[in-house]
């Protein structure tokens, strides 16, 4: 296995062992259907984030912190926050943990309490749609180019325009993608799907 797909593994299995650790899916299925969406449902993982979006009848308060409650206990997390943003674009309850990795990392956990009827865009949708364009040149593209972003705030934007450039546009190294982003509008919420071949 190539070093960089290597790494994206390790930090799979410990987000993987983290939503273990604080039973996330079992508490936010109580509430709604819990669907892990972002990088760790790709497969993807560079940075040591883990995204949840939560559809439920109702977005409610109650028990989005009866969840962080129930978290907060843990003794790795280290922060639980929340904000409403149901006025806003996102239209949706936003709730964040952190969590100490035994590594000494810190995690951020950003979870969504969405409406089952949510317009969009959200994540959820673009889960099948990407695990169904990858391969394993265009992991490696994504991966490479993630890792770098990481690291140089002069390349910093979502993930999303990179699953973009490298997807639909054929990017496949850093270089490329930095011209490409002084192309491309990089607004976070986005509509966008992988074209379909």
């Amino acid at each position: 296995m190539e070093p960089i797909v290597a790494r994206a593994a390790e930090r799979l299995a410990m987000a993987k062992h983290i939503l273990t650790q604080l039973q996330l899916i079992e508490h936010w299925s109580r509430f709604g259907n819990p669907v892990i969406v972002g990088a760790v449902a790709y497969g993807l993982v560079v940075a040591p984030d883990i995204d949840i979006e939560i559809f439920c009848e109702t977005p409610a308060i109650p028990d989005g912190f009866a969840v962080l409650q129930a978290c907060a206990l843990h003794p790795r997390v280290s922060k639980a926050q929340f904000a409403n943003k149901l006025a806003k674009p996102d239209q949706g309850l936003y709730w964040q943990l952190r969590y100490l990795g035994e590594d000494g990392q810190t995690w951020n956990l950003d979870m969504w309490s969405l409406r089952h009827d949510h317009p969009g865009p959200y994540a959820a949708a673009l889960v099948a749609p990407m695990k169904q364009a990858l391969n394993d040149e265009a992991r490696h593209a994504i991966l490479t180019i993630k890792e770098q972003v990481l690291s140089d705030i002069s390349l910093h934007c979502g993930s999303i325009n990179i699953y973009r450039a490298v997807l639909d546009d054929g990017i496949r190294t850093t270089e490329q993608f930095r011209l490409w982003l002084d192309q491309h509008q990089t607004s976070e919420l986005l509509s966008w799907k992988p074209k379909t071949t």
